[in-house]
C-alpha cells in the first residue's frame, strides 16, 4: 500500500512538473519602442524608459570586412578605430578622448566592437542632460573621420613590422584557416598589403563603407521622444550617401549532405595543448528550420549546460570547452572549439563523434526539448531588464537577423512551437558524424597518433605563415 501510494504520488508530481515546463510561458512583450527612419535611409529606435536613471545610446553599422574590397580587405579592420583618431571638429584622438571622458566613460573610447566581420558597434551610458553632446560626438565620429595621416602611418607600421601577432593568436589563426574550409575564404587581414594604403583609400573606404542607410541609433531610458527626435535630426539628418553600397560577396558553403569529414593540421611551435575547432553546418536566418536548430544547439552545449558539459566532465574539465555559433550570412556556422590535452585528443575525438551519433538519431527527448526551450525563453527576456543587454539584443535581432520588432516578438513564441520530430530534424542536419571540419593546431610530434586515424589531413606550417608575413613588401 505504501510503494503503491509513493508510486501514485510520483506520477502526480511528475505530471504536474511536465505541465509546469511545458506551457507556454507569457508572450514576448517588448517594452515601447518608436521606430522611424531618416530621409536618408537611418534607421531610429527610441525606446523611453523612466524607471531608467540614465540613457543607453548604442550605434550599430551593418557593414564590415566581408564588403571590403580593396587591398584583400585589410582597411576595414582597422579603420573602424581609426576613426576615433581625429574628427572636423576634433582634430586629435586625445581630444576626442576627453570629450568621452567629459560625458562620463572613463576609459575614452566608448563601447566600441568589430563583430563577425559584418558589423561595428558603438554604445554607452550617458546621464539625461549629456544626450545631446553625446550624439554630436557620435555623428562626428562616424561622418566626419580626419584619418590623420600621421596615425595611419604608425597603423602600417605596426602591422609590417609586427606582423606575427596575426598568427601567434590562435584565435585569428584559428579563423584563417576555419574561413578557407568552411566557405574558401581566409581571413582578409593581410598584412602584405597594409604598406599600400593611402589616405585617398581610407577616405574612400570611409565613403564606400560607413553610410547612413547601413546605420541604426538606439536609445533607451530617461528620454523625451519629441526632444530626442529633434536632436537627431539636427546631427544625422544632412548625412547623406556618397557612393553606392558595394554588394555582399556570394560564397560557397563547403559543408553539406556529401561533404565528408575535412582535417586540417596547424603545426603550432611549443604549444603546450592541442586546440581543436569542429564547424558544422547551422541554419541561417532565412531558413525553415532555424528556430528549431537554434534549440538543438542548446540541447547540445549552452554555457555551462548541455551535452557538451557532459563531455567536459568526463575530460575532468581540462582546458576550456564551448560551442560558439554565429548567425549572418555566410557565416552562418557552430563550432565546438576548447583546449585539450594531448593525451586526451582521442578520448575527446571519441566522445564528441559519440554524441554527434546521438544527436543524429533521434535522442533529443521531450525532457530535453522543455528544458531547452526555457533555458531560450528565460534568456531573451532577461534582456529586457537592463537597458545595455536590451538594446543590443534588439539591434543584433533587428539588423543581423533582419527580424522587424513584430518578428523580434513573435520568435518567442516560434521558439516554444518548435516540436520534438522538428527539433530531432534540426539536430540530424547540424550533427552529422559523416559531414564536419576538424581543425587541429598543436606540437605536431605530440599530435601524430592521433592524426593517423585520419586518411586525408592538410598539413601547415605556422612558422611558414610567420616567415611569409614577415617579408611581405
Amino acid at each position: 500500500m505504501y510503494n503503491k501510494c509513493n508510486h501514485i504520488i510520483l506520477i502526480i508530481i511528475s505530471i504536474l512538473l511536465t505541465v509546469l515546463f511545458s506551457a507556454n510561458t507569457s508572450a514576448l512583450e517588448l517594452p515601447r519602442i518608436e521606430e522611424y527612419k531618416l530621409d536618408n535611409g537611418m534607421r531610429i529606435l527610441i525606446s523611453p524608459n523612466y524607471d531608467y536613471p540614465t540613457v543607453y545610446c548604442h550605434l550599430f553599422i551593418n557593414s564590415g570586412e566581408i564588403y571590403d574590397t580593396l587591398y584583400g580587405g585589410s582597411l576595414s579592420d582597422r579603420m573602424y578605430w581609426s576613426m576615433f583618431d581625429g574628427t572636423t571638429k576634433y582634430p586629435t584622438k586625445i581630444e576626442i578622448k576627453e570629450k568621452i571622458r567629459e560625458l562620463g566613460d572613463d576609459g575614452g573610447r566608448f563601447n566600441t566592437r568589430i563583430m563577425d566581420d559584418v558589423e561595428c558597434e558603438i554604445g554607452s551610458y550617458f546621464l539625461k542632460e549629456d544626450i545631446k553632446p553625446a550624439l554630436e560626438l557620435y555623428a562626428e565620429i562616424i561622418q566626419n573621420p580626419t584619418f590623420p595621416m600621421e596615425d595611419i602611418f604608425w597603423e602600417k607600421m605596426v602591422v609590417k613590422l609586427i606582423p606575427k601577432g596575426n598568427f601567434y593568436n590562435k584565435w585569428n589563426l584559428s579563423n584563417m584557416h576555419l574561413r578557407d574550409l568552411y566557405i574558401n575564404h581566409t581571413s582578409k587581414i593581410d598584412p602584405k598589403y597594409v604598406h599600400k594604403i593611402k589616405k585617398q583609400d581610407v577616405q574612400n573606404w570611409h565613403k564606400s563603407i560607413i553610410q547612413p542607410e547601413k546605420t541604426t541609433l538606439m536609445i533607451t531610458g530617461d528620454v523625451n521622444y519629441l526632444h530626442v527626435k529633434k536632436i537627431i535630426n539636427d546631427y544625422f539628418g544632412d548625412w547623406k550617401s556618397l557612393t553606392t553600397f558595394p554588394e555582399r560577396p556570394e560564397y560557397k558553403i563547403n559543408i553539406n549532405d556529401a561533404s565528408g569529414i575535412k582535417v586540417r593540421f596547424v603545426n603550432m611551435i611549443n604549444h603546450p595543448d592541442a586546440e581543436i575547432r569542429i564547424v558544422v553546418r547551422s541554419a541561417s536566418i532565412d531558413e525553415d528550420w532555424y528556430f528549431s536548430s537554434e534549440l538543438a544547439k542548446t540541447v547540445f552545449g549552452w554555457g555551462n549546460l548541455g551535452r557538451l558539459a557532459t563531455i567536459h566532465e568526463k575530460l575532468n574539465k581540462y582546458g576550456e570547452l564551448k560551442q560558439k555559433s554565429s548567425r549572418t550570412l555566410p557565416f552562418n556556422w557552430t563550432r565546438i572549439e576548447g583546449n585539450i590535452n594531448y593525451n586526451n585528443l582521442s578520448t575527446f575525438y571519441e566522445l564528441i563523434t559519440s554524441e554527434f551519433n546521438k544527436m543524429s538519431s533521434s535522442s533529443i527527448s521531450e525532457g530535453d526539448l522543455i528544458s531547452a526551450k526555457k533555458i531560450r525563453s528565460n534568456d531573451m527576456k532577461s534582456n529586457l531588464n537592463e537597458p545595455e543587454a536590451y538594446t543590443k539584443f534588439i539591434q543584433r535581432a533587428y539588423n543581423i537577423n533582419g527580424f522587424s520588432l513584430e518578428e523580434i516578438e513573435a520568435s518567442f513564441d516560434k521558439i516554444n512551437n518548435v516540436s520534438l520530430d522538428e527539433i530531432n530534424n534540426a539536430a540530424s542536419k547540424i550533427y552529422d558524424p559523416n559531414n564536419f571540419i576538424l581543425l587541429v593546431m598543436g606540437n605536431q610530434d605530440s599530435c601524430a597518433t592521433f592524426l593517423e586515424q585520419f586518411d586525408d589531413v592538410e598539413y601547415y606550417e605556422q612558422a611558414e605563415e610567420l616567415r611569409a608575413s614577415a617579408s611581405s613588401p
